[in-house]
């Protein structure tokens, strides 16, 4: 089973999603549109489809998203994430 319909725009349902993890049994974390969507979305709504850059702690919490490459930022995120 693959992902269809929605894509990286939304409309996949939790259920989905997990079937297709299940499936191929995928190991990293799979992010549902409406996880991101009032926190990290664009202004409009929308959720890039460029490249973004995500760092998942311990727990599986998103403890940073950009769309743009910063490196500075992201060594410190990691850094304090370690420190904990």
């Amino acid at each position: 089973m693959g992902l269809s319909g929605g894509g990286l725009f939304g409309g996949e349902s939790f259920a989905t999603v997990s079937a297709f993890r299940d499936q191929t049994n995928v190991t990293f974390p799979l992010l549902l549109r409406q996880t991101v969507s009032g926190q990290y979305a664009d202004p409009d709504g929308s959720i890039s489809p460029y490249p973004i850059d995500v760092i998942i702690d311990r727990e599986g919490t998103i403890r940073y998203l950009r769309h743009e490459f910063d490196a500075a930022a992201m060594r410190s995120t990691i850094e304090q994430l370690l420190a904990e």
